[in-house]
């Protein structure tokens, strides 16, 4: 007992330090994730705010298609924040679904190409804002030409590029934010936005400012400039906001950050599209993009078991050898053979029976005639499938043979039944109407 212990104590004892050992080894890690994605729980993830807007909304999804795919109808909000590779096609496919009726919220340090809005950098004003707002507009139109025409030169991109050329890009970004200013700041909120009493504070990371004067409602700003603008267009609104290191988990419950943004999502909508495609994790649609993901993976599972099951059913394990009865006949030696051992032997009589026991079973197949139905039945069932000769002769054939006389010996009692010649006859008979019900 004492030795089955020590086995048990160093088996445990050699699991342990195989599994410590493996986790050191070979330590897991987190894949690298780009910044601002909303199932990231990162710290520059934003999943802490899309779970607490799940909470709120009727439906948080996210979006992974192109945005001339937008959903048909109203009330519908789409978040963007901090997107890359946005063309001007996109801009204005956006600016038509919002006419429709929808809401869009933008977080972007610097939104360049939306026309609505011009930014300045921090302390610019007058003329010198206005000239470098005009460059600005200059190199966005030429960057906009340059990006439609590569994206004319170039029909398709892997999914892999994109997410790197995503990566990279986010993290240039994200380097090129920390070299800017991000002291805190105190934030001027505008009575209708939002009701929070106090000093509000926040940590500004940009430089750039919405320019003043637009026609845009001003949101919040500090005191450098507008920081978030709402503008009307159509039944819709797009709102732009400055600051999207504000959604991110570890800053989103700093300083003030959250009672600045969430007022942007106190209204109520049918659905809330999240924005990924501009993150790199954008999909074409298919035929099967209209399905749910549970479904097309049942419809998958019940194909391959049905193709199974019917393999299964179907196969067959070996070769298939057809039997040589089917396809060897009966040579001319071998019928004379047996001919002439029925005539040696005197079994014409029996020849008779077994071909007349083969026409009534043919009969029963055929036409569902008793093997046990008499002449006379035959011969009615005949008459309307056939001439009244061949139903006449069909009654003959299924009648005993006439008999020919004879001695009353054991050799002569065997064919005294049939004659030579009423045996070739009737044996030739007997062959056409076999043939002619086979063929029927």
């Amino acid at each position: 007992m004492r030795g089955l212990n020590k086995l048990h104590v160093g088996l445990v004892f050699s699991i342990l330090i195989f599994l410590v050992l493996g986790y050191w080894l070979v330590k897991p890690k987190l894949p690298d994730q780009p910044p601002y994605l909303s199932f990231s729980a990162d710290i520059d993830g934003t999943k802490a705010w899309k779970e607490l807007l799940s909470t709120k909304q009727k439906a948080v999804k996210e979006w992974r298609l192109s945005w001339k795919n937008l959903p048909n109808g109203k009330a519908m909000l789409l978040v963007v924040v901090q997107p890359s590779g946005v063309t001007k096609a996109d801009r204005a496919q956006l600016l038509d679904w919002v006419r429709k009726g929808n809401d869009v919220v933008l977080f972007d340090r610097n939104p360049e190409g939306w026309e609505p809005w011009g930014t300045v950098l921090a302390g610019d004003s007058g003329t010198g804002s206005t000239k470098k707002s005009t460059e600005k507009s200059t190199k966005e139109s030429a960057k906009d030409s340059t990006k439609e025409s590569a994206k004319d030169s170039t029909k398709e991109s892997t999914k892999d590029s994109t997410k790197e050329s995503t990566k990279e890009s986010a993290k240039d970004s994200t380097k090129d934010s920390t070299k800017e200013s991000a002291s805190v700041s105190t934030i001027r909120v505008s009575p209708d936005y939002s009701s929070a009493g106090g000093l509000l504070t926040g940590r500004v990371d940009t430089r750039y400012r919405i320019k003043p004067g637009g026609i845009g409602r001003v949101l919040f700003e500090d005191e450098h400039g507008v920081l978030a603008s709402r503008i009307e267009e159509g039944s819709g609104s797009i709102t732009v906001v400055l600051t999207p290191n504000w959604m991110q988990n570890g800053t989103i419950d700093q300083e003030s950050h959250f009672e600045l943004i969430w007022p942007l999502f106190a209204k109520s909508w049918d659905a809330v599209w999240v924005d990924e495609t501009h993150h790199g994790f954008g999909t074409k649609p298919g035929l099967l993009a209209v399905y749910p993901a549970w479904l097309v993976l049942a419809s998958v599972q019940l194909g391959l078991a049905l193709l199974l099951w019917l393999w299964l059913r179907g196969k067959r394990f070996g070769p298939v050898y057809t039997p040589r009865a089917w396809t060897v006949r009966r040579g001319d030696e071998g019928v004379h053979a047996v001919a002439a051992w029925y005539e040696r032997l005197g079994y014409q009589h029996e020849a008779l029976a077994h071909q007349q026991l083969f026409l009534r079973q043919l009969l029963h197949q055929r036409w569902g005639l008793s093997p046990s139905a008499s002449a006379l039945q035959a011969a009615e069932a005949a008459r309307g499938r056939m001439s009244e000769a061949q139903a006449a002769q069909l009654a003959r054939l299924l009648e005993e043979p006439p008999a020919s006389g004879g001695s009353a010996g054991p050799r002569a009692a065997k064919q005294r039944g049939v004659s030579s010649g009423a045996f070739v006859q009737r044996t030739r008979e007997m062959g056409e109407m076999i043939a002619y019900l086979e063929k029927e």
